[in-house]
């Protein structure tokens, strides 16, 4: 079939949805696990690896998708070889394991598009067919074949088997392999189950008996089987299995039993251990009658976006009815002690309080309900340290910590670029190449390390490279030849100063374009959208050391902490995020230089801005005194906003502005007060960005 051709599935709008959250699910752990398997793999990680690949194959062959389906079972066929041992993930083999996913991306794609993508998966599946042929030549694949693991037996399983040899049994481990051609491999081990029972008694399996009489046998089953047989009855009953691959078929000993089994427990008979099997765990768990409970896995349910956003709006009409509650109350107090109802009073107290913690406990569970681990984001970043790497010949080694750190997941949507574009200019500018780093005495192999933490209501993200740092002569030179700043005032900046000229629209140091790098529009991109989810982005540097670019998010954008301060008649909430300090007018140092208001506030001078004008609602005509000062910090400029009343701290229910006012600058949205009438949110970043320019 040719590319845009109609597809049909097998699926309704129910599975569509169920598959794509299950494919997108299982394709992004693949991303991340097959570069670590990289080198030494991890039982556990190859593990988990091929039930990822097997969980996509069984679902793709379920909605009558072939090459999705011939492809993951392609895969399928190299881990199993991983997972027995019989292959070494090296480099090339990742490689082609990665070319494989990234036709299954598309692959899956076509699922919702219903549009074929033109992918055909033949040459993939002939590359990993050759890797597990050993075709190197014929392939461009190198590989390494490990030898076969010893043969293990559980200390339950061995104990019974000592029984039986003290009776005069025999007992062989067999490890069996399944073709890689056949489409059901359930079906073999069971078979293979049968037949050598028909020898002999098999005290342990894995799969255990369970799994393989519910056809979940997979395309490796290792038995544990024990009678009055030699090794040639275990062949002969195996030869009546057909699609069988290698078998490896082991004496097993008094000495390696008794290694196996504790040495206290005398040899009686022990009943066949039922095995548990569990899809998303990395390798079966013997369950005995005697095993007491575990601690209760973690649940979970999902939830539609839509849903949550509709909760989300009921609980903020709770919260703007609570503010009005609460409001009531204050301007009855006085009236009701009068009226000597302070019975009635009580009440309504005892009862807005109440109302007050059922709605922050709603809220906060509402809110948590749409927290994800910050691991959906860092979680594709393995892949692109390693494809960057490659790309620029350097090696890398990228360290991860903080990933349970939780985030509102439309936070996360939008900080994923802007990670990204930090970590490539890392890899391409920040870290040297390995014959300068073995000049400078630093190891060939460069280290970026991102973090992530909660502080308060904030979430930080570092990126933090140990390379050469920022050259800030270079940016300097950049700026002023690209007229992005004078001279004067590039040779007049601090080197912390001229290290945020990074951030400056259109500013690359690169001295050649590449598709890293170079077209100076990633720092750029990475301000503009921190900056529109309310966060702040900071950079230090320091020379042959390195750079850290840290990322300061709220946890949330529905709700958000603001000072709420009245100018002209208008309600205005200022995300508490940018305010330092509020005091009276007149108590300020005001001063006017270069015919521009000037305040004076810790030693530093900054411009002083009427809020009201700066946003357009004309000049405060408020008596000049009376009014009150906001000093606001965004990144390193400082602006401050004069305003006629201030109104208090609050918690605002932050709400589109839609077509309600138009387009406004200096605000990002609005929310309902107490009283029912409108707040505007002002958009700090921006305003204290565009004033602090205007100011200079």
């Amino acid at each position: 079939m040719a590319k845009g051709q109609p597809l049909t599935f097998d699926l309704d709008e129910d599975d569509l949805k169920l598959f794509t959250e299950e494919a997108d699910e299982q394709l992004e752990l693949l991303d991340t696990a097959l570069v670590q398997l990289e080198g030494e793999p991890d039982p556990e990680l190859v593990q988990q690896i091929f039930r990822a690949a097997h969980t996509l194959k069984g679902s793709s062959a379920t909605i009558g998708h072939k090459r999705m389906a011939s492809l993951t079972h392609a895969m399928e066929s190299v881990l199993d070889a991983v997972r027995q041992n019989r292959l070494t993930p090296e480099s090339d083999v990742v490689d082609a394991l990665l070319v494989a996913l990234d036709a299954l991306r598309v692959l899956a794609a076509e699922v919702n598009t219903r549009v074929h993508s033109g992918i055909e998966p033949g040459e993939i599946e002939s590359k990993l067919k050759g890797i597990l042929e050993g075709n190197a030549a014929g392939n461009g694949v190198a590989v390494k074949v490990a030898p076969s693991a010893p043969a293990t037996v559980p200390p339950a399983a061995a104990e019974a088997l000592l029984a039986d040899i003290a009776g005069g049994k025999q007992a062989f481990h067999v490890h069996v392999s399944i073709d890689a051609t056949c489409e059901l491999p359930g079906i073999r081990c069971y078979q293979v189950l049968q037949e050598l029972e028909a020898i002999g008694s098999i005290p342990w399996s894995e799969p255990g008996r369970d799994a393989i009489e519910s056809g979940n046998g997979e395309y490796t089953l290792t038995i544990v089987v024990a009678g009055l047989i030699e090794e040639g009855h275990v062949r002969a009953a195996l030869e009546a299995v057909s699609d069988i691959g290698p078998v490896t078929v082991s004496h097993l000993g008094v000495d390696e039993l008794a290694a196996a089994s504790p040495i206290e427990a005398a040899p009686v008979a022990v009943a066949r251990p039922r095995l548990s099997v569990v899809e998303n765990d990395a390798a079966p768990v013997a369950a005995t009658p005697d095993a007491k409970p575990g601690k209760k896995g973690s649940q979970s349910v999902r939830i539609d976006v839509e849903r949550l956003d509709g909760l989300m709006n009921l609980v903020g009409e709770l919260v703007i009815d609570r503010t009005r509650l609460q409001q009531i109350r204050d301007a009855a107090n006085p009236v009701l002690k009068e009226a000597n109802l302070q019975e009635l009073m009580q009440n309504f107290e005892e009862t807005t309080s109440h109302l007050t913690r059922i709605t922050d406990e709603l809220q906060e569970q509402i809110m948590r309900s749409r927290m994800l681990p910050v691991r959906s984001v860092l979680s594709r970043l393995p892949r692109l340290v390693r494809d960057v790497a490659a790309k620029c010949g350097k090696k890398v080694d990228l360290v991860m910590s903080g990933e349970e750190t939780e985030l509102d997941r439309s936070v996360i949507e939008e900080i994923s670029d802007p990670l990204v574009h930090i970590l490539r200019n890392a890899i391409d500018h920040g870290l040297e190449t390995p014959e300068e780093r073995r000049a400078q005495g630093k190891p060939e192999t460069g280290t970026v390390t991102v973090t992530a933490w909660n502080q308060e209501t904030y979430i930080y993200l570092s990126v933090k490279d140990d390379g050469k740092g920022i050259d800030t002569s270079t940016l300097r030179r950049k700026a002023v030849e690209k007229g992005l700043i004078s001279r004067e005032a590039a040779e007049a900046a601090s080197d912390d100063a001229a290290v945020q000229f990074i951030f400056l629209p259109g500013l690359s140091t690169a001295k050649t374009l590449s598709d890293v790098s170079g077209r100076g529009v990633g720092m750029d991109i990475v301000r503009t959208n921190i900056e529109r989810v309310n966060g702040n982005v900071s950079v230090r540097s320091e020379p042959g050391k390195g750079s850290e670019f840290i990322i300061q998010l709220p946890l949330t954008l529905a709700t958000t902490k603001a000072l709420m301060v009245m100018a002209q008649q208008t309600v205005y909430a200022m995300p508490l995020v940018s305010v330092t300090e509020a005091l009276l007018e007149r108590e300020a140092d005001v001063h006017t230089v270069n015919g521009k208001r000037t305040l004076r506030l810790r030693g530093k001078l900054f411009p002083l801005i009427d809020l009201a004008e700066a946003l357009g609602d004309g000049a405060s005509t408020a008596p000049e005194g009376e009014r009150f000062v906001v000093a606001a910090r965004h990144g390193t400029r400082q602006v401050g906003f004069l305003v006629d009343r201030l109104l208090g701290e609050q918690d605002v229910v932050v709400k589109s502005l839609g077509d309600l006012i138009g387009n406004r600058k200096g605000l990002t949205g609005a929310t309902i007060l107490g009283d029912g009438s409108l707040g505007l949110i002002i958009d700090m970043p921006s305003l204290i960005s565009e004033q602090a320019r205007f100011a200079a």
